[in-house]
């Protein structure tokens, strides 16, 4: 009877195991987690059998471990494809901030376009001569400002001249 119960163990074991080995191959289009839940049932499979044989309970070993490698490769395929699904979102968001940047540097090169295509050569003509008469402004108050600081120096010069002349005639004078 115990041969029997060890047969039909073995049996469902090896078509857990068979099975399982097959689906996976068909999964490499699911989620991360499947594909790790699967593996890890198959790994859990093989070694509850294993550990369950020493004990008699190859069936339930089997199953124990099926279940307990399908829950952590479960959870490690989850975080997994949360971490995925976090890149592609990021990357999502870089595209459509570059997209938008460039939406807008090109609408803002086409208003200036337009805004170019409607001004005319008279207003071209009328902002150079305004912009000549500024600058010919700005050349005539740094003459005036050259002409005030020559003469302001030729005024010291003068007063120290004078100044020296008035000192040499006072020493003539008291004859030292």
């Amino acid at each position: 009877m115990n041969k029997y119960r060890q047969t039909i163990s073995l049996c469902a074991g090896t078509t857990l195991l068979v099975s399982t080995l097959f689906t996976s191959g068909c999964a490499t289009d699911g989620s991360n987690t499947e594909r790790r839940a699967i593996r890890g049932a198959v790994a859990g499979a093989i070694i509850g059998t294993i550990i369950g044989h020493q004990s008699g309970e190859d069936g339930k070993g089997a199953a124990t471990g099926a279940a307990a490698g399908a829950i952590i490769g479960g959870i490690s395929g989850n975080r997994e494809d949360r971490r995925v699904s976090e890149i592609q979102y990021e990357r999502r968001v870089a595209e459509e901030t570059a997209a938008r940047e460039r939406a807008e540097e090109n609408a803002q090169r086409q208003h200036n376009i337009a805004v170019g295509k409607s001004v005319e050569d008279q207003e071209i003509l009328a902002a150079r001569q305004r912009a000549e008469a500024a600058e010919a402004e700005v050349a005539r108050l740094r003459a005036e400002e050259d002409a005030a600081l020559k003469k302001a120096k030729q005024t010291e010069d003068y007063k120290a001249r004078e100044a020296a002349a008035k000192a040499e005639a006072e020493r003539i004078r008291l004859g030292k």
